[in-house]
């Protein structure tokens, strides 16, 4: 998290509870409070993210409930435990982070707090940033293509070293990003963010379903001397529905809306309308769009209503 907050954030004369809260050395051994299980995949997990071994850097101590009789429960933390367990084998205690508590069902308000209510999961452009400037072999390798895309991924702080991929162009989705590029081609998703850029100048993001549906097209048909019509095509577009997210949902709509064809679908309805658009002004006729995308047109059919 950065230090600047976003947002409005104010409260006046905060009251703290569990102040007394300190870190103790309490049993290995100590008993869990219904907790979840404790899963060898998820061990291995983790030791594996640091090349099999465990990190006493990262470790932090689990949270252990004390009821007013002096009684103590883990509850939250157990696969700390077990990684500490078998880290030191010799070791019978461990470090872990008091919390008193008047009853259990305290102890089950908090569980909810600390792994539902009041947790914030990292997204995807926040680990993609890390992983890059961890220096990540296969980070580097899309960063690469981003900058080629003239794209970025931000963390959004303004923070130096918050944004990777080509500072100070428009950010993306890095999850999206990696789909259509797989879907697609490098050479396609160029082109795709090229057009976007030329119709949104000032927009500050891409948006991912129109970015990979274009470069779907750009990949699968040949546009030949009819490329300045499709430019063309797509700026009436722009003028129709004047924000990306807008002409993507248009176009989504068109090709059909299938759940989880998303992308495929803003390819398809872009088919469809651009075929009443050249063959309305007389560009070309039916019998010449179908020799040039009518092919990928009925493979993009299929897909989406198979």
């Amino acid at each position: 998290m950065s230090i600047k907050i976003f947002g409005n954030f104010s409260v006046k004369n905060m009251k703290v509870i569990n102040s007394t809260t300190e870190v103790q050395d309490v049993p290995v051994s100590i008993p869990s409070y219904l907790n979840r299980k404790t899963e060898a995949k998820t061990l291995k997990s983790y030791i594996a993210a640091r090349g099999g071994r465990f990190d006493r850097g990262l470790w932090q101590p689990p949270l252990v409930a004390e009821l007013p009789n002096g009684e103590r429960y883990l509850f939250d933390g157990d696969h700390r435990r077990a990684l500490w367990s078998h880290a030191y084998p010799d070791k019978e205690s461990m470090p872990a982070q008091i919390v008193p508590v008047t009853s259990k069902q305290e102890i089950s308000r908090l569980f909810v707090a600390i792994n539902k209510t009041a947790r914030k999961s990292l997204k995807s452009n926040e680990v993609f940033v890390h992983e890059v400037r961890g220096n990540l072999p296969q980070a580097i390798i899309i960063e690469r293509q981003l900058e080629d895309c003239s794209l970025s991924v931000s963390l959004g702080t303004k923070v130096q070293g918050d944004t990777v991929g080509q500072v100070g162009s428009p950010e993306v989705s890095i999850a999206g990003f990696k789909t259509a590029i797989n879907d697609s081609d490098l050479n396609s998703m160029i082109k795709s963010s090229a057009e976007i850029q030329r119709l949104w100048p000032d927009d500050k993001r891409v948006q991912v379903e129109l970015l990979s549906g274009l470069a779907r097209i750009y990949k699968n048909t040949e546009f030949g001397k009819y490329k300045g019509d499709f430019q063309n095509f797509l700026s009436a577009q722009k003028n129709a529905f004047p924000k990306q997210k807008e002409l993507s949902t248009h176009l989504k709509q068109k090709g059909g809306s299938r759940v989880n064809h998303h992308d495929s679908c803003v390819a398809l309805g872009t088919l469809y309308r651009f075929k009443n658009y050249v063959t309305g002004n007389k560009v070309m006729t039916s019998a010449t769009f179908k020799k040039h995308f009518g092919s990928y047109t009925s493979e993009l059919e299929n897909k989406v209503n198979s």
